[in-house]
């Protein structure tokens, strides 16, 4: 058994030091503010898009989406115009918690996401988000189920469903704020009994990782409240969702600073985030519709809402009224619906015989499919016209310019230019890079068809709140943030942090574990409860 060196990972989603320089010069984030002093900080480059399965995927395991083969919550079916929702399962490369385990040492992994289902670790983790529990998270999503369970008993549960930020409500915003912090407060508890609950049972960890959601949670719905110059920005805010942003940060500075001095002084301390945030632009962008103006995609004749549709609306009205024990009933029964319906959403209603290019318009993986005979169910495009063809879009893509002139995508590469390994072939033949309008963020958004919006739409006044249909008002920027000791260099990208964790552990010698799992789907059920999980945080769009 080796003698590993304790390392604690305090994960912060979508923090910036775009917030955390200025609020720890004015004295509101003493703890991190000493990291600093005593360390480095610097920013962290993330994966392309900065995303939250794709960055943590790569963090965990010291290896770039093409590589590990995770690029978001879902993945494009070979030859077929269908999603499935992605798991854990469907990444390879050993993880930091496995490297920890197999090396005779403990953890501690508290709300990794794309952690699901959970591995067999020495300690204890708990899944992110992305476990499929309508409650929460619960034993399920937990290695130990036991110990899950006893800590659980004494705190509550590491997470509860107590915030729907697919919500319309105009009071959601004063509801979150205050929620948002308690969450942090309840995380920070729970985290500090399981790691005594491990020293306890003779287990004491050698890495403690943890990820907190609320940075980037708060970024998303508070940055044009926090940012007086953003152009979505509301006059009339209150104080409180004015304050919002600083409010969490503080909370988490408070909850870093419980966790340091919960680990011995001999522990090696980092703070990363998977990516940045900033704010989001007023205009939002509606790619097929683009495509379709350029004569690259074509609709199919309206055939009304069908069954899909309703059935659709149906979900989202039951995710709006039921409680979550009762929805999840709903969900056993309506099983094969979670990922045909979403595949309806983003593939329904075109013409296959006249597209040529297509989006599945999911902000989380902007890209563009190329609708090649032999490769896709209808499609329609020569195979040995491929080169040509990603030209063509490209050049669409690029040539695509705001009003100022400026453009509206800011990188369009093919897939073989951005990624390398054998899943390069999971990401879209196109990856784009969206570019700001004077300093904002475009939103991704998918074109609501029956408006025949145009492919470039600037939001009304009663939109710039950001939700469904029109984006969130805080959107990822590329880097993240790194506070580490003084000695030990910032990565060149999140890709590189577990290389440096290791060496921190002691473990950077020999060859890393494989890990050749065999992929385990989400059952019907498990789909469709992650399904409702990802709209409930915002990622995927409910039934217009």
């Amino acid at each position: 058994m080796r003698s590993l060196r304790p390392v604690l990972v305090l994960g912060l989603d979508g923090a910036t030091l775009d917030v955390v320089r200025p609020l720890a010069a004015a004295g509101r984030l003493p703890n991190l503010a000493r990291f600093i002093d005593e360390g480095l900080a610097a920013p962290l480059p993330s994966t392309v898009p900065p995303m939250t399965f794709p960055s943590w995927s790569s963090f965990l395991t010291g290896l770039s989406p093409g590589e590990h083969g995770l690029f978001d919550f879902t993945q494009k079916l070979p030859g077929e115009y269908r999603i499935r929702f992605t798991n854990a399962t469907d990444r390879r490369g050993a993880s930091l918690d496995r490297r920890v385990s197999e090396a005779g040492g403990a953890v501690l992994s508290l709300g990794m996401p794309a952690t699901f289902p959970p591995e067999a670790v020495q300690g204890l983790l708990v899944c992110g988000f992305d476990a499929p529990v309508s409650t929460g998270s619960d034993a399920r999503g937990a290695s130990d189920p036991a110990l899950y369970r006893r800590v659980a008993s004494r705190i509550g549960p590491w997470m509860v469903p107590d915030l729907d930020e697919g919500e319309d409500d105009e009071a959601w915003h004063e509801r979150a704020a205050g929620v948002l912090l308690t969450r942090v407060r309840r995380k920070t508890a729970f985290a500090l009994e399981a790691l005594a609950e491990l020293r306890r049972n003779g287990r004491p960890p050698s890495l403690v990782t943890l990820v907190f959601s609320e940075s980037d949670t708060v970024a998303h719905h508070f940055w044009r409240d926090h940012d007086p110059a953003s152009p979505r920005h509301d006059a009339s805010a209150s104080e409180l969702r004015r304050g919002a942003v600083g409010a969490v940060y503080e909370a988490l500075d408070a909850a870093c600073g419980q966790l340091r001095a919960a680990m011995p002084d001999e522990t090696t301390c980092f703070v990363v985030s998977d990516h940045g945030s900033g704010g989001a632009a007023r205009r939002v962008v509606h790619l097929n519709r683009h495509l379709e103006s350029c004569g690259l995609l074509r609709r199919a004749r309206d055939r009304g809402p069908g069954w899909d549709g309703l059935a659709r609306a149906a979900r989202d009205r039951a995710l709006q009224v039921l409680p979550p024990k009762a929805a999840q009933a709903l969900f056993r029964r309506l099983r094969p619906a979670a990922a045909r319906l979403e595949s309806a959403a983003r593939f329904g209603g075109l013409d296959w015989s006249g597209t040529a290019a297509f989006s599945e318009e999911a902000n989380t993986q902007p890209g563009v499919w190329l609708n090649l005979a032999g490769r896709e169910a209808e499609g329609c495009v020569a195979a040995g016209d491929r080169e040509q063809l990603l030209a063509e879009v490209i050049d669409a893509l690029l040539d695509w310019k705001l009003p100022s002139g400026e453009p509206v995508v800011a990188r369009a590469r093919p897939r073989e230019e951005v990624y390398r390994g054998p899943f390069v072939d999971r990401a879209p033949d196109i990856v784009i890079e969206l570019a700001q309008d004077a300093g904002y963020g475009l939103s991704l958004v998918q074109t609501p068809w029956a408006s025949r919006p145009e492919p470039l739409r600037e939001l009304a006044d009663d939109e710039l709140a950001g939700g469904r249909g029109r984006g969130m008002n805080g959107v990822h920027r590329p880097d993240g943030l790194w506070i580490g000791p003084a000695d030990v260099s910032c990565p060149t990208d999140i890709v590189g942090v577990a290389p440096a964790i290791l060496h921190a552990l002691g473990l950077d010698e020999g060859t890393a574990p494989t890990h050749e799992a065999a992929p385990r789907a989400y059952t019907d059920e498990e789909a469709a409860i992650v399904q409702a999980r990802l709209q409930k945080l915002g990622y995927l769009e409910r039934e217009k």
